[in-house]
């Protein structure tokens, strides 16, 4: 087999449906290839929320500025109910460390404009009623976030592609390319060849994998593994997604085999309780969790919500989750080989979904894109550092 496409996409998660879908929109044939199924890697394991909690200041506040405008108008662009839903963000603050850091923040947070509010322990219960506060000092507030179901979201995209016109091909691996000087021109898979003039990585953690065969490496990307469980569905009552300030504490690089546990939580749009998590860095994509994992991330949130000690717990998954040592993502045309880009390591995915593949559809068809993605080329490192 060896077919011929305007674009191809690899990797079927958040991003690379999203990616397939503006490109089919825009009238280019396209085929999109996961090794797996639909969302078989982090996007199977992502909670659904559309944040600015983790907001990197530097240089990607224009980018979530523009994308969190794209959600008023999704649901009518698609079609489709993605089970959209105002949720709001917060940060409880376990110690005075994490107060200052989190102090500072709403303080660049609001020069920005974004609405954060740094709130006393005694005030916690107004926001989050389920909370009990004994443990805190306090909490950063951000009213204004959303959440949705993620697998709608992708189905969505996917299934409006396949209207115009997508092809394609799960469990089914990229095992090469070939490359005429500099272009990149087809992929190799166990089924046959695939050429096309445009070839997209959408795939996290797997993208050093992928580069090794183009003989690129890119230095500033790594992954860990992070791990979560679900319980059964209760009637809504969190009103936000938690995620505990020692998030702030952390760098950027976590020694290898040391496994790190931190409270998130938050409630699916099916009520469903979203626990987690814990996190090691690793060198492999097995998808077990150590023995201390789902006991650590149990005693994180009940220290804060013993009102769910009694729940049932459905299920636990580990995924690999794409990070960059800078905390920029990966994002744009790869210097070396033409017709490459890569759209992979958002800090945040869901709330960028929407706009990555705008810009991706942009980029290739008109060569420029409305988003300035000059730091998050992957070859950006002497900018970077300026």
């Amino acid at each position: 087999m060896n077919q011929s496409f305007d674009a191809i996409v690899i990797g079927a998660g958040y991003i690379g449906s999203s990616v397939a879908y503006h490109l089919s929109k825009a009238g280019l044939k396209t085929a999109i290839f996961d090794l797996g199924s639909m969302a078989a890697g982090a996007s199977r394991a992502n909670y659904g929320n559309i944040q600015i909690q983790d907001l990197e200041l530097q240089f990607s506040v224009p980018m979530i500025q523009m994308a969190r405008t794209r959600f008023a108008t999704l649901e009518q662009e698609l079609d489709w109910d993605l089970g959209l839903r105002k949720l709001g963000g917060l940060l409880p603050i376990e110690n005075e460390n994490q107060w200052n850091i989190l102090a500072e923040r709403e303080k660049n947070l609001q020069a920005i404009g974004i609405a954060s509010e740094l709130i006393q322990a005694n005030r916690l219960q107004e926001v989050e009623p389920s909370i009990d506060a004994a443990h805190l000092l306090g909490g950063l507030y951000h009213a204004d976030e959303g959440q949705l179901d993620p697998f709608q979201l992708i189905n969505a995209y996917l299934t409006r592609a396949r209207q115009s016109g997508l092809q394609e091909y799960y469990y089914c691996p990229v095992t090469g390319f070939e490359l005429d000087h500099t272009n990149i021109k087809s992929i190799r898979t166990p089924t046959g060849n695939f050429s096309a003039d445009h070839i997209v990585f959408c795939t996290g953690a797997y993208s050093n994998h992928l580069g090794k065969k183009l003989g690129l490496k890119w230095d500033v990307l790594h992954y860990v593994l992070g791990q979560a469980m679900v319980t059964e569905p209760l009637p809504i009552q969190l009103r936000n997604h938690l995620a505990s300030a020692s998030f702030f504490e952390m760098g950027a690089d976590i020694p290898k085999g040391v496994l790190l546990a931190n409270m998130a939580i938050s409630q699916s749009t099916h009520g469903n309780l979203l626990l987690g998590e814990s996190m090691y860095e690793a060198d492999h994509f097995r998808t077990h969790l150590p023995n201390n994992s789902l006991p650590w991330i149990a005693r994180s949130v009940l220290k804060y919500f013993p009102a769910f000690k009694n729940l049932r717990v459905l299920r636990g998954w580990s995924a690999a989750i794409a990070d960059t040592r800078d905390g920029l993502p990966l994002f744009g045309p790869v210097a070396a080989i033409d017709g490459l880009y890569l759209a992979t390591a958002f800090r945040s995915t869901v709330i960028i979904t929407p706009l990555v593949g705008e810009t991706i559809a942009q980029l290739i068809t008109t060569g420029t894109s409305q988003l300035d993605i000059q730091a998050f080329l992957p070859e950006r490192n002497a900018y970077v550092s300026h």
